[in-house]
């Protein structure tokens, strides 16, 4: 790719990751999300090479953003698995990372339901959650299982706070102190 081509993609997705925060995962139908971008399906195939591809960079871009949230919100020491999970759940309903929980928690459904490039993406981000996780709790032969314990309360809080806002707001209170008992 000449590098213009190259300029002009990382342009196309800083755009579609803003998109896709905003409006989720259903706006990468490349009709509508050409004309939202001023283009054609077509050229975005062609800076793309395919959907999937397009995919895979957007929620790449999403999840480096991601990332450095997650960087932020875990710079002190390290803790519990109870501590650590209030933590997650205040970010979750932060409305700074609330977009970014709303999508991969999208990306996890559709990959449940066999979607491609879905189950990929998902995989290796459950395994960099998991691993993330476990860097962040004081070491214990357990931890494994903890943080398989933290990301699985985190998917169905952010599943339920999407279906119905404030829901959970009770749970959230009562599952760090649970989670540290066990």
């Amino acid at each position: 790719m000449a590098p213009n081509e190259t300029a002009r993609r990382v342009e196309l997705v800083e755009a579609i990751a803003l998109i896709v925060l905003e409006d989720g995962l259903d706006a990468l139908a490349l009709r509508g999300l050409a004309a939202r971008l001023s283009t054609s399906g077509r050229m975005l195939l062609y800076h793309f090479g395919t959907k999937d591809a397009l995919v895979r960079a957007v929620l790449m871009r999403i999840s480096e953003q991601m990332a450095v949230l997650q960087g932020a919100a875990a710079s002190g020491a390290r803790q519990t698995a109870g501590e650590f999970l209030g933590d997650m759940m205040q970010a979750g309903i932060d409305p700074a990372t609330a977009p970014f929980m709303r999508v991969w928690t999208d990306v996890i459904v559709r990959a449940a339901r066999g979607e491609a490039p879905y189950c990929e993406i998902a995989d290796k981000t459950v395994n960099a959650w998991l691993e993330w996780i476990v860097s962040r709790l004081h070491p214990a032969p357990d931890n494994d299982a903890k943080a398989a314990a933290v990301l699985s309360i985190m998917e169905g809080i952010t599943i339920l706070e999407l279906a119905q806002p404030g829901f959970t707001r009770q749970a959230r209170r009562l599952l760090p102190a649970l989670l540290d008992r066990c």
